[in-house]
């Protein structure tokens, strides 16, 4: 009996050596390719500059640990339509010694990582408003400057935003579940729309979307209150919700705080923040207009307490540059775009 258990003793403290051994190696391995990410991620920020992604990748690299002889980093350019967009692959290699597993002539094994990340422009997606803004429009706005989009339901070539139809029309009062325009303005849109000119395999939806005709001024300022009330105190205003982008010398181009980044569900989620679709032009009644872009609109208010009455509507806020995903689908990259994100890929 007392060889038996000495035995099974045996057995189950090898196998408790062999599971320690195992677990310290995927242990390493997960680390390792936390690495990996973080280094690719950091490094496509930089793209097209392939000077300036390797030497972000090697600072990165001797940010988490790693020794610059354990790392090989291949940069590839941007080639459409084979590469729509330029990319970091970053590939780890080192050894890992083992504890009890050197009782058997085991001593170390190699671990690997990689990963791959992207510089891209948005391809579109949902969680649009219904509101639109031209190209000409657009670039007369000085980015995190005031800026007022104007909708006049009498004259629209007199305003520069125009309500469109993404999940189906609005009429009446916003209380009726039937009111698609009045929804998707308070929670973005259901449908998605894509930018003109993009591959379906990158964005599968319309590239374009019809005007809302008619006096729909009193939903819009609704759905804009709505909006502001159900926002939380600690992220309602600008200078809360965006902050200086340290990786880019553009004074222009911010980041989302984190805690208030509503594509992050990472805290108090602002919902001031809107993604308003760019159109190729602005046309009276009804028509069908096309999307070239997508902007980033943060909500500021009214410019007046009844500046959404009658057949006017004036909504004051900023448009934004960021580098930051702003949950929309990749497309290809554009360095002229307004907003660029990087993502981890296959």
């Amino acid at each position: 009996m007392t060889f038996l258990v000495a035995g099974l003793f045996a057995v189950f403290g090898g196998m408790t050596a062999v599971a320690i051994d195992l677990g310290s190696y995927a242990a390493d391995r997960r680390d390792l390719q936390n690495a990996a990410d973080a280094i690719a991620l950091a490094a496509s920020l930089d793209l097209p500059e392939n000077g300036a992604a390797l030497a972000t990748a090697n600072s990165y690299a001797g940010k988490n640990g790693i020794d610059l002889n354990s790392m090989t980093v291949t940069i590839v350019d941007q080639s459409p339509p084979q590469e729509p967009n330029p990319k970091v692959l970053v590939e780890l290699e080192r050894e890992h010694g083992f504890i009890f597993a050197r009782l058997i002539g085991i001593e170390a094994a190699d671990v690997n990582a990689d990963a791959t990340a992207i510089r891209t422009s948005p391809a579109g997606g949902n969680g649009l408003v219904p509101l639109s803004v031209t190209e000409e429009a657009l670039e007369d706005f000085t980015y995190g400057a005031s800026a007022v989009l104007k909708y006049d339901a009498r004259d629209i070539e007199q305003g520069n935003t125009s309500p469109i139809m993404i999940d189906g029309p609005g009429a009446g009062s916003c209380l009726q579940e039937s009111h698609k325009y009045c929804s998707s303005l308070i929670y973005g849109s259901e449908s998605t729309l894509c930018a003109a000119g993009v591959d379906g395999s990158y964005c599968d939806g319309p590239t374009t979307a019809e005007t809302q005709p008619g006096v729909i001024v009193g939903p819009t300022g609704t759905a804009m209150n709505e909006r502001m009330v159900n926002t939380n105190i600690r992220c309602d205003e600008f200078g809360e919700v965006f902050e200086d982008d340290p990786t880019s010398s553009d004074p222009s181009q911010y980041r989302l705080v984190q805690e208030c980044n509503p594509f992050l569900a990472a805290g108090y989620e602002s919902q001031r923040v809107l993604i308003v679709p760019v159109i190729d032009s602005l046309c009276e009644g009804s028509c069908t207009v096309t999307i070239v872009n997508f902007a980033l609109f943060f909500l500021d208010g009214f410019a007046a307490p009844n500046s959404c009455q009658g057949v006017v509507c004036e909504i004051t806020g900023r448009f934004v540059r960021v580098n930051q995903n702003i949950g929309l689908l990749a497309g290809t990259f554009d360095d002229e775009a307004d907003n660029t994100f990087v993502r981890l890929v296959k």
